[in-house]
């Protein structure tokens, strides 16, 4: 793995309990899970066979349950030091920002927020944002998987916006694996920004749309964001507008007090009345696939790992469920702990401690963040 100071390439974790989320769901008990260079090369029931019993880094799973990671189908970093304060996503707000934060600035907001993600078990985030190419080195430095997308038409300087995403182009897009570029588009669909994302071969992420679900264009990649209908189209939902989702949508974290997709998919159980199972797959793999990780998206031979472990082997979380809609309830509503997370060939966190960045950087980011953030307030 490429986690700070180690170089292993071959992890085993035995014993260890697994829900699968593929075309058939089911629960794997006492099983293994080998990945290499990043792969998941082979999982299974029982013990791992005799070619990958002898890994670089073994880890037990006795009492443990294992899950493809969670995904956040919308989130906007720059208000995450409000969120106690904000409750939905106010572009105006994010305008006022930039009068005091510099560009540099917007790293240790994005290393900050972006921890506290892979912290809550997201592996995968459709970031909507400013400075994006500052949130791709947080993201890189973190080790979390992030689809970028500069905001058009969202009230904020278009043309900063379009410089961004040429930067996202030329500097990650199909040159760092787990950094990929997108737009977003609020409001209304107009025809030059839909020729940007078909001309530069990108999803579009349209946000809030005014136009009847009808008219939207199915090409390129466009997937709604919180509309009001969707039938038969790709969409996202968050905040609020929970309430409008529909089987086969994703759903996101926009900003909220908790950056924890689980909080997200309790109130989809309580508002919609959502069986867990069903919340589970939509906050893992129709997520992840809807921000351009569907090669990430599943716990099958040849993905991309992206993992989390929960430690079930005391309270808070013990006993370790027996079938598989317990085991999507003891996800969602239970108070497990995240003990693990392992993003393609690092692990990011482990012994709930994050192993990609260290203390230093974090206190010079709250101190930096603090000195911006300390004349903005949301207005009354």
């Amino acid at each position: 793995m490429s986690t700070q100071g180690s170089d292993l390439v071959k992890v085993l974790i035995d014993g260890v309990s697994m829900v699968i989320l593929g075309e058939r769901a089911e629960l794997i008990k006492n099983g293994y899970i080998y990945i290499e260079n990043g792969v998941i090369k082979s999982f299974g029931a029982g013990k791992a066979p005799e070619e990958y019993q002898y890994p670089e880094l073994l880890l037990s799973g006795s009492g443990r349950l294992l899950l493809k990671g969670f995904a956040s189908g919308f989130t906007v970093l720059t208000l995450y030091p409000l969120r106690y304060k904000v409750d939905f996503v106010d572009w105006f707000l994010v305008k006022e920002l930039l009068r005091s934060m510099r560009r540099s600035d917007m790293y240790y907001v994005a290393a900050l927020s972006l921890a506290e993600l892979v912290s809550s078990g997201v592996t995968e985030a459709l970031v909507v944002d400013v400075y994006l190419d500052e949130v791709a080195r947080a993201a890189r430095d973190i080790g979390i998987n992030v689809t970028l997308a500069p905001p058009l038409n969202c009230g904020l300087n278009d043309e900063q916006q379009l410089q961004e995403l040429k930067l996202l182009l030329g500097r990650w897009q199909g040159q760092v694996e787990g950094v990929r570029a997108a737009i977003a588009v609020c409001n209304e669909l107009k025809e030059k920004y839909v020729n940007v994302a078909k001309e530069l071969g990108i999803a579009l992420y349209a946000i809030d749309i005014e136009e009847e679900v009808e008219k939207v264009p199915k090409s390129p990649e466009i997937v709604l964001v919180n509309p009001r209908t969707a039938p038969e189209r790709k969409a996202i939902y968050f905040g609020s507008m929970l309430r409008n989702w529909q089987k086969g949508s994703g759903l996101g974290i926009g900003v909220r007090a908790s950056y924890s997709i689980r909080e997200a998919l309790k109130e989809l159980i309580w508002m919609k009345k959502v069986d867990p199972l069903e919340a589970l797959i939509a906050g893992t793999k129709t997520t992840s696939e809807l921000i351009a990780y569907e090669d990430s998206s599943l716990i099958r031979e040849g993905a991309r790992s992206s993992i989390v472990v929960f430690n079930m082997s005391e309270p808070p979380g013990w006993p370790l469920p027996d079938t598989l809609d317990s085991a999507a309830r003891a996800i969602i509503e239970g108070n497990l702990r995240i003990e693990t997370v392992i993003v393609g060939d690092d692990i990011v966190l482990d012994k709930e401690g994050l192993l990609t960045v260290g203390y230093e950087v974090f206190k010079k980011a709250i101190k930096k963040v603090e000195e911006v953030y300390s004349s903005t307030l949301p207005p009354p």
